[in-house]
């Protein structure tokens, strides 16, 4: 009973306090609309947190999970020790590589958890081809993984010394 009252009077708020622009047309999304973001904070090799700059919503705009298109990279819960090891160093690269210059997102869209799904670029790197070619990660289209987790057991591993070593 208390919902319902409660309900209707939720959506009259919001219609009175500044959603009356939703009957408005929008204009479509252009490019600069995802290349003016903040990086808030990076979860694992492909995935990351941003802040749209452009936009003032914050419930939509602000700690924005971005997954990286065309790569899957080791995950960060789960798997044995030395799974959660290259984890770490996929998502210590990733963060080197996305806060060396203006992050820039685009071909988004949304994947299966609905994450935005975009190609990366910084400083005119594709960071999901940098993360395969240091072998930090392997390609993946967004389709069922027909690899088992230890695919990745096939990356390379940072020695002491910063030399590749093949797992």
């Amino acid at each position: 009973m208390f919902s319902n009252r409660i309900l209707p009077l939720a959506v009259g708020i919001l219609l009175l306090t500044g959603c009356s622009h939703m009957n408005t047309i929008q204009e479509p999304a252009t490019a600069d609309d995802f290349n003016q973001v903040t990086l808030k904070s990076v979860y694992d090799g492909d995935t990351f947190y941003v802040d749209i700059s452009s936009c003032n919503m914050a419930v939509f705009c602000q700690h924005i999970p971005i997954r990286v298109r065309g790569v899957d990279c080791p995950e960060m819960k789960g798997g044995t020790a030395e799974t959660k090891a290259r984890a770490k160093q996929a998502k210590e690269y990733s963060e080197r590589f996305l806060k060396s210059g203006k992050i820039l997102l685009y071909n988004c869209g949304r994947d299966k958890y609905f994450r935005l799904l975009c190609d990366v670029n910084v400083n005119k790197r594709d960071l999901a081809r940098e993360l395969i070619k240091n072998g930090y990660g392997i390609p993946y289209d967004g389709g069922t993984k027909t690899l088992r987790p230890t695919c990745h057991n096939k990356l390379l591993r940072k020695g002491i010394n910063g030399a590749n070593t093949a797992i």
